[in-house]
């Protein structure tokens, strides 16, 4: 199957866009929603939760996307107008890596649980390694 990356003109207000994290968390991906609105540029305004802009907020899409490539999907039956209904209602809200990221605030948008499943896999992997380094202290 041939299936073709849609250009950021392209895809539809509410869908949800990943790209991979630059530095330390270079395994885990930064997530934001496309809205209706476009930039000067012609390119979508998208919507991110983020330690940079304290909670969640608009920014242009090469301030987000940053010349990496991105992922994008649309996880629910939401019509957009919903999803960018319920992602401007979070505006008031604040961003914390732990309990209110990026993935939490994309997944609560849609309308799904406000889970994240990289900080969940990041914990388990921690607790993981700390066992096995107590393992390996006991012996």
């Amino acid at each position: 199957m041939n299936q073709r990356r849609l250009s950021p003109q392209e895809l539809l207000p509410g869908t949800i866009v990943t790209v991979q994290m630059k530095g330390l968390f270079s395994l885990a991906h930064h997530f934001a929603l496309v809205t209706a609105k476009k930039g000067a540029d012609g390119l979508p305004i998208i919507l991110s939760n983020s330690g940079e802009l304290g909670g969640p907020g608009e920014q242009p899409w090469n301030s987000f996307v940053k010349g990496r490539p991105y992922r994008a999907f649309y996880p629910s039956n939401l019509p957009p107008d919903k999803v960018l209904y319920n992602a401007y209602s979070m505006f008031d809200t604040r961003y914390s890596f732990w309990h209110w990221n990026c993935e939490h605030f994309a997944n609560a948008c849609h309308g799904r649980p406000a889970h994240s499943h990289q900080v969940r896999g990041g914990l388990l992997l921690a607790a993981m390694m700390g066992g096995l380094a107590l393992v390996a202290a006991r012996n």
